[in-house]
């Protein structure tokens, strides 16, 4: 095909070009729809919230099919990948005694599509009786509804 002096070759160049307008067109519309990425956002938002609250502080490990894929992929090497990595290591560590004053907050939550990261903070009396605290993050994926991904600071 000649478009004025420029020869564009037919063969091999509709797919590339297909694949950058449809990137283009999904990007231009999802500018133009702040409200459903501010929904999609808040959603994710509240799911891992309500996930770290229950599992986490909770401590309700049975829960865990309710936030978690069965593929879910976790980045903590003390964590085994999938819904039954999680589940079992997560029972394990909530049979252990805690310090009668210990305590695990969730700080903040910050969001921005899939993307969720939560700050959060853990203070108790050691047996030295000296106060500790830990501060640190957790960061999820979000895909359909269900927690995909996680990675922390570990």
């Amino acid at each position: 095909m000649e478009m004025g002096s420029v020869q564009m070759p037919v063969v091999g160049t509709a797919l590339p070009f297909v694949n950058v307008l449809v990137l283009a067109l999904t990007l231009v519309f999802q500018r133009s729809q702040p409200g459903l990425t501010r929904a999609l956002t808040a959603r994710n938002k509240a799911l891992v919230r309500d996930f770290y609250t229950t599992l986490l502080v909770g401590r309700d490990v049975d829960a865990a099919p309710r936030f978690l894929r069965t593929d879910y992929i976790q980045h903590n090497p003390q964590v085994p990948t999938g819904l039954k990595g999680f589940m079992d290591t997560f029972r394990e560590r909530f049979a252990q005694k805690l310090p009668a004053d210990y305590k695990r907050e969730l700080l903040n939550v910050i969001g921005d599509n899939d993307m969720v990261v939560v700050y959060v903070r853990q203070t108790w009396t050691g047996r030295d009786g000296q106060h500790h605290q830990a501060l640190g993050f957790d960061m999820f994926r979000v895909q359909d509804g269900m927690i995909a991904e996680h990675w922390d600071a570990d």
